[in-house]
């Protein structure tokens, strides 16, 4: 009876102490396939709110596979290299073959430390599928 009771509040702190997403309000609108083949490049268009990348220095493009709280970093864009009037951003990266299955893209700020939501904040849902050698990469 100790045992399992000792068990029990070790699972429930193990649960607490886990870092836990914080869900913002999107504010970036995020255009880009739904699925795409491993092996391929992605191209992935970013608009933002008036003016909201002087706020920031750096953005992260993080893939999160589904059902992970640990994000991969896969592109990352320095707020200093984009034009101040500019709204409208491509990412392209490389999509591996270790990431396949169902995952979210999310950007945002690169300073962000979860206290917060962030001031840039957006979510595309990807699929990534096996390379099929007959399939010719698209953007």
């Amino acid at each position: 009876m100790y045992v399992s009771t000792l068990l029990s509040l070790v699972m429930v702190g193990a649960t607490l102490s886990a870092p836990l997403p914080k869900v913002c309000k999107p504010n970036v609108v995020t255009k880009g396939p739904s699925a795409i083949n491993a092996g391929c490049k992605m191209r992935l268009q970013l608009t933002f709110p008036a003016h909201s990348l002087s706020a920031v220095s750096t953005l992260n493009v993080r893939f999160y596979q589904e059902n992970s709280r640990h994000g991969t970093l896969v592109h990352q864009v320095k707020a200093k290299e984009v034009k101040s009037d500019q709204a409208t951003i491509e990412a392209m990266f490389p999509v591996g073959g270790n990431y396949l299955g169902n995952g979210t893209l999310i950007v945002t700020e690169a300073a962000s430390r979860n206290i917060k939501c962030p001031a840039i904040y957006g979510i595309h849902e990807l699929s990534i599928l096996p390379s099929i050698p007959d399939v010719m990469c698209t953007f």
